[in-house]
């Protein structure tokens, strides 16, 4: 997640979501969006563009910092939703609470905006473990239910 102030909004805090938003993620990402509001003059703008995977429970968080803002005068928008979360807000029937608007071109293309600190990066989780090969040439015939080596036939191979 990438956090930051955009000049041509005007006191506008723009949160950029990437990646997949799950559950696991909810507390940070309520933490991010709670702070990047209180940071900002008139409210915050969060980029969701990129984003690859939202789970339908990530939509009380969206619904939370809305109604945040709202007490506090400020606004909240949703802005390039992407197709998966523009879906996921029209099966949850909230997408007509939030106002939405397109992506702002960057005004500096080669210039990236500034990392949010460490405590507030959002990481995709780690990829499953590969399978091990080994663990394929094993056979579950075996007396007892123990799985021992095996060639393409069923052999056991190896020591015993």
């Amino acid at each position: 997640m990438r956090i930051h102030s955009d000049p041509r909004t005007e006191g506008i805090v723009v949160v950029v979501l990437r990646g997949e938003i799950d559950y696991a993620c909810e507390e940070m990402l309520l933490r991010c969006l709670t702070s990047a509001l209180s940071s900002s003059v008139r409210g915050i703008a969060i980029d969701l563009s990129k984003v690859s995977f939202w789970a339908c429970s990530s939509v009380k968080v969206l619904l939370a910092t809305r109604e945040l803002a709202q007490r506090h005068g400020k606004t909240m928008s949703l802005r390039a939703l992407s197709p998966i979360v523009r879906r996921v807000l029209e099966l949850s029937e909230s997408l007509h609470l939030f106002t939405t608007e397109p992506a702002l071109a960057s005004p500096h293309p080669d210039r990236r905006p500034a990392t949010a600190a460490p405590s507030q990066t959002l990481a995709p989780a780690p990829p499953p473990p590969a399978p091990d090969a080994r663990a394929s040439a094993y056979s579950s015939a075996g007396s007892a239910g123990t799985s021992s080596p095996s060639d393409s036939t069923g052999v056991p191979v190896g020591p015993a």
